[in-house]
């Protein structure tokens, strides 16, 4: 069902920290009366009512860009203007204030919880996957506009698109260019994507391509350094990241 895959994005965005501080900075923006409320979300769901109505996503599945949504929200603003003033965010089929008060509330809490977990246990931890998973269950409850969902899963799309092209130019070096078996190569990297050991054992390893990796030493250990950002911009090893947008795209076929 639509609504099964939409929960099923929604909770492996959930798991990507960035979204959920996207998320309360874009309720800190309406609290600063920079937005309204009903740019972010247009209710919640009810976790007692099995019926509810799934989160309201429109484009789930798409591949509208930064620029695309931008358009979508000028479009909005355009219509809002025609139809004069539309700010209150508490009138007929709008988003009750002070429930949105209440439901921030809870997923601020819920991830300073997580956040804590992960920095003092790590993600593997009992603790912290419980943690994360009370979360997910907590970010459910929200529907988002679709411009905001949209940005949500765009966000992580982008973290995982800026994690092959890393990984693309490393097999570049040690496949096409060293010579190094391609197996031997993926057998040495996966899981490893982060380390160096592997490409340092590589280096000595007595092979026909280990002199030809020393030569590419500079490049690939700029990309394995911009992968370890990537890890430390986000939170999420690179083994994670990959598990959410595979999760993710499986919600969204």
């Amino acid at each position: 069902r639509i609504e099964d895959g939409i929960n099923q994005v929604q909770s492996s965005v959930a798991e990507y920290p960035e979204a959920i501080t996207y998320l309360l900075e874009q309720y800190d923006k309406y609290e600063a009366e920079q937005l309204r409320l009903s740019d972010i979300i247009s209710g919640f769901i009810d976790p007692n009512e099995v019926d509810d109505v799934a989160p309201t996503a429109t484009h789930i599945g798409s591949e509208l860009s930064e620029d695309d949504l931008a358009d979508e929200d000028e479009d909005e603003d355009e219509d809002e203007d025609e139809d004069g003033d539309n700010s209150d965010d508490d009138g007929d089929g709008g988003p009750d204030p002070e429930v949105a008060r209440e439901k921030f509330g809870e997923l601020r809490a819920q991830y300073e919880v997580t956040r804590l977990s992960i920095q003092q246990n790590g993600r593997a931890h009992d603790d912290t996957q419980n943690a994360i998973a009370q979360l997910a269950d907590v970010f459910r409850q929200f529907r988002l506009m679709p411009k905001q969902f949209d940005r949500l899963v765009n966000n992580m799309r982008e973290m995982m698109e800026r994690v092959r092209v890393q990984e693309r130019i490393i097999m570049k070096l040690c496949v096409e260019q060293a010579k190094m078996p391609k197996k031997t190569f993926v057998a040495a990297f996966t899981n490893n994507e982060c380390e160096t050991a592997w490409f340092e054992y590589q280096k000595q390893a007595g092979k026909a391509w280990s002199p030809r990796l020393l030569e590419m030493d500079e490049e690939v250990l700029r990309s394995i350094g911009k992968l370890q950002q990537i890890e430390e911009e986000t939170g999420l090893s690179i083994a994670q990241i990959k598990d959410i947008n595979r999760r993710m795209s499986i919600g969204e076929a």
